[in-house]
């Protein structure tokens, strides 16, 4: 980071910055020309100090039709919030493509707090609801500022009661078709050695 960058986000004057390196608050990289690099992370470290970081909640889906899937989208990602401990400081969402970003003006309102170092986490319920493109470029950059993207599909030991109801009818219709397909099967079988053909 630049001077005055680290100036600006931290508010102070620059003989107390250079105190801070000095006094090893505040690393810094010494570039070919002679010029500090102030290490974002230790910068961060010290803007973050005392301040309590948010979780925050995003939701998005493509087209006004599925106002009532973003609302469930929204109620479950907060029952997963409830379920692990986390508390939801602000809900965030967007009716919007996940390849354009022309019309997500929450998710960028979002992303100013993330930028800002204000987010410890933000939970999303797949990983296109963030963006159907490019998800690892955001997850490296959430991380830079210390922000971690939560993907509640992911969690496999921490699901919520309607997942394992679904997973659970998924079983049972799977049990039921093989179950079906062998009783069809061996109603095939006998129906040929009644008729006493058997195949060559």
């Amino acid at each position: 980071m630049k001077a005055k960058e680290v100036l600006e986000l931290l508010q102070i004057s620059r003989p107390t910055l250079t105190k801070y390196v000095k006094e090893g608050i505040i690393k810094v990289h010494v570039l070919p020309n002679g010029r500090y690099d102030y290490d974002k992370e230790s910068v961060y470290q010290l803007f973050n100090k005392g301040v309590e970081r948010k979780t925050y909640i995003y939701a998005r889906v493509s087209t006004p039709k599925q106002k009532a899937d973003l609302e469930n989208q929204i109620q479950m990602l907060k029952q997963f919030c409830f379920a692990n401990g986390y508390s939801v400081s602000k809900v965030f969402s967007d009716i919007a493509s996940g390849i354009s970003f022309e019309k997500r003006k929450d998710f960028f309102r979002m992303l100013d707090d993330v930028l800002a170092g204000k987010v410890e986490r933000v939970v999303i319920s797949y990983k296109d609801r963030l963006s159907r493109v490019g998800f690892e470029l955001f997850h490296h950059l959430f991380k830079k500022y210390h922000c971690e993207i939560v993907v509640m599909s992911e969690v496999g030991s921490e699901k919520l009661d309607s997942e394992e109801i679904f997973e659970e009818i998924i079983s049972l219709l799977h049990c039921y078709s093989m179950k079906m397909y062998s009783k069809r099967k061996g109603e095939k079988i006998k129906q040929i050695l009644s008729e006493g053909e058997l195949p060559s």
